[in-house]
């Protein structure tokens, strides 16, 4: 059975290969939800825990400490937009941990207008994914993942289907408190499209993390985007005049900045041993796009909490997108086992 999932997941991306560059569709896959994840940074992170968040988009950190766990998630994104999540993990002897997930995007009632801007009424627009993941301890300190995931867009008359899947390596020292993780996201096509085929956002990171020693404190660093360096959003001013010259000049972005843009770091303080949990982040790329340069404010940055009460864990996270963007995010999860299921 080792043997048929390694191959499966090795010959899986010649089957879903993605164009690489570009805009794409289905974006919505990249809207992280995790009130965790969010809280340090907005990227995936390398953890070996019970939170089913991180298993979802990283399936190779699915173990059997998520066995029985359930989780939900509430999300208040900017304007009228908000997303539900629900997902389930499972342990399946000589095979690994499987979880199933459910997430539903929701854009609120847009106006609908015609060609020449009379109004036609409202109308809605939602995307949904559907996960099914696996997880398995290969070896001692290595652990191989993969999800399938099916992305629906409905807007308006119009609907998109689309199929994709997320492979996962990770790396763990559990005597040195060491875990590190590769993921190819986004790997997939369209089954159904609006007018033409478009490609999905496909991507590859890394990230790796460390819980010191001698204090109650994680910390981890996430690189984005392996497969292209130059990340900058094509949206941003890359040219002005000069008025003292009036001649026009070509903004020039360095080296150091273009690789900043891939980093997310991000702690997690325990002081009350896993009972409260006090999470900070910062996102580069957020930082340098988003930003007002009269005002960046604290755009880039992250913080979040984490508590448990009797069975149940609660998370919140906030983040800044722009000075006027603050997106918030909750959760709630337990461990059916402990109410006898």
């Amino acid at each position: 059975m080792k043997r048929i999932f390694i191959l499966f997941c090795i010959f899986l991306p010649f089957f879903s290969f993605s164009q690489i560059g570009g805009l794409n569709s289905y974006s919505f896959v990249n809207l992280e939800i995790s009130p965790r994840v969010t809280a340090m940074g907005g990227a995936f992170f390398a953890v070996y825990d019970n939170d089913l968040s991180i298993g979802v988009t990283n399936p190779s950190v699915l173990n059997i400490k998520m066995n029985n766990e359930i989780m939900f998630n509430y999300t208040d994104y900017i304007s009228d937009i908000n997303c539900l999540s629900f997902a389930y993990a499972r342990d399946i002897n000589n095979f690994g941990t499987a979880i199933i997930s459910v997430k539903s995007f929701n854009y609120g009632d847009l106006v609908l207008n015609n060609s020449i801007g009379d109004s036609l009424g409202m109308f809605s627009a939602s995307d949904q994914i559907i996960t099914l993941g696996f997880g398995k301890l290969l070896y001692e300190k290595l652990m191989l993942g993969l999800s399938l995931n099916l992305l629906n867009s409905n807007y308006y008359i119009y609907s998109s289907l689309a199929i994709s899947s997320n492979i996962g390596v990770t790396y763990l020292n559990l005597k040195k408190n060491f875990i590190s993780s590769l993921l190819v996201k986004n790997l997939g096509r369209q089954l159904t499209t609006y007018n033409v085929n478009e490609s999905l956002p496909f991507e590859i990171q890394f990230a790796l993390s460390k819980k010191l020693a001698h204090l109650p404190f994680r910390y981890h660093i996430t690189y984005t985007n392996l497969s292209r360096f130059d990340i900058k959003s094509p949206f941003k001013l890359k040219s002005q005049t000069n008025f003292e010259t009036g001649n026009l000049e070509v903004k020039q972005e360095t080296f150091a900045k273009t690789f900043l843009r891939h980093i997310v770091i991000g702690g997690e303080l325990n002081p009350f041993n896993k009972s409260f949990f006090i999470r900070g982040g910062f996102n580069f790329q957020r930082r340098f796009d988003l930003s007002l340069s009269s005002y960046p404010a604290t755009t880039g940055f992250s913080w979040g909490l984490g508590f448990k009460v009797s069975k149940f864990r609660f998370d919140y996270s906030r983040s800044s997108f722009h000075i006027s963007s603050y997106p918030n995010y909750f959760s709630i999860s337990t461990n059916l086992s402990t109410f006898g299921l």
